[in-house]
């Protein structure tokens, strides 16, 4: 007992210093601590997707989610919040299961106060957008200056660059590439053909533009026949929503000529005389004789109407039976309808009066033209002019306006 009182008399200034020193460190350590700033700069990534000149550039998901939730845990920290289960909750990305409800008021308050300092933190990328390979962008993380002591996170600022790369380059496309890729095709009939253009199966470079927006003007639609040359021309403003893409670029000429193919000959349907027979069937019906007035009917000829019921063609205000020349892709094309009447030249007698003679027509209208028949469907109905004509002139006129062709 006696020795180690006299080594502690002999000793107790250097233990009293020691003891002095380890309180001085362990104050220090614990300022150091205090006023640390957090690093995160190394904890960025960035994503590059586009294509060259018109890249862009964002922090990936899992970087930013990792940088501000240590920030977060700094501002927590600074707020002296010690709740260790929940900062390591924040620290492991796992922010899901934390319900304010489950703190205590001091920590409700002291989370209140993290989140007043988070608001004082700016941390984006700049300059992302309109990128080609080569460029850089630049992740910031910034202070808001000029704020109290309290509501400051203690960070390090930092800007950092990336260089873009990885962007592909965009696709070049020709005229002959978007009128291939919208697979033309006519419909109706020889010398009433109508051109159309089907944007269902185009290809992925097509389809990312808004195609039924386009319209492309066809010379003489409607009135098409085998083996004419059609000279088409892209429109401008498709022309500049390709070259604003970015995943694109148009390239040469924008004219494109189209040999119109593949229409029947109406002369040449399977089953047109059993359907001009059903027309004779109607002008006997009208026009049936009686006891006190006789009828003399004379077939003078057959006309047919095709309406496209393609929903991208256009009508004109000024004829809504004349198809416009204006076409717009679509995805799928309805079938073709056809009017077919015959015309005939009806003399009337009767027991007290003189004979009359007058011109009319009997028929159908809204055949549908499908595999080289005329097939009747439930919008298929008779056709009757409603008022006769007195001359064969008159009528011939009647017929050229409703936009009528002769067999």
């Amino acid at each position: 007992m006696g020795k180690i009182k006299n080594f502690l008399n002999r000793f107790k200034w250097f233990l009293i210093g020691a003891l002095i020193l380890v309180i001085i460190i362990t104050v220090i350590a614990t300022l150091i601590v205090k006023n640390h700033k957090v690093s995160v700069e190394d904890d960025v990534k960035v994503d590059f997707s586009g294509y060259n000149k018109s890249g862009s550039a964002e922090i990936t998901d899992d970087s930013y989610e990792k940088v501000m939730n240590k920030l977060y845990v700094r501002a927590l920290k600074q707020s002296n919040f010690k709740n260790k289960e929940v900062i390591k909750m924040i620290e492991g990305n796992n922010t899901e299961e934390i319900e304010e409800e489950n703190l205590n008021y001091e920590e409700q308050q002291q989370a209140r106060q993290a989140s007043k300092i988070m608001e004082n933190v700016d941390f984006d990328i700049h300059n992302d957008t309109d990128l080609k390979n080569g460029d850089k962008v630049k992740v910031k993380l910034e202070i808001k200056k000029g704020i109290s002591k309290d509501y400051k996170l203690k960070a390090k600022e930092f800007t950092k660059e990336f260089k873009v790369k990885g962007l592909e380059e965009p696709k070049n496309l020709t005229a002959k590439d978007l009128f291939e890729g919208l697979k033309p095709k006519f419909t109706g009939v020889n010398g009433a053909g109508s051109f159309n253009l089907i944007s269902k199966d185009a290809p992925k470079a097509l389809k990312d533009l808004s195609l039924s927006n386009y319209e492309f003007t066809v010379p003489n639609n409607g009135n098409l026949k085998n083996g004419e040359e059609l000279n088409l021309k892209i429109p401008q403003d498709l022309v500049d929503d390709i070259n604003n893409s970015g995943s694109n670029t148009f390239s040469g000429s924008k004219s494109y000529k189209v040999k119109v193919k593949d229409l029947k000959d109406i002369n040449n349907i399977d089953n047109i005389t059993e359907v001009l027979e059903k027309n004779n069937k109607l002008i006997n019906k009208a026009y049936e004789s009686s006891e006190y007035r006789k009828y003399n009917t004379e077939n003078i000829g057959n006309y047919y109407k095709v309406q496209n019921g393609n929903s991208g063609s256009i009508y004109s205000y000024e004829d809504e039976d004349k198809q416009s020349e204006k076409v717009t892709p679509v995805s799928d094309i309805e079938p073709t309808n056809l009017t077919l009447i015959t015309t005939t030249k009806i003399t009337e007698t009767g027991e007290f009066t003189d004979s009359e003679v007058k011109y009319s027509y009997e028929g159908y209208e809204n055949y549908k033209l499908e595999d080289n028949r005329l097939v009747k469907d439930d919008t298929t109905e008779e056709l009757s002019m409603t008022s006769s004509k007195e001359k064969l002139d008159e009528l011939t006129k009647k017929l050229d306006s409703d936009n009528y062709k002769k067999m």
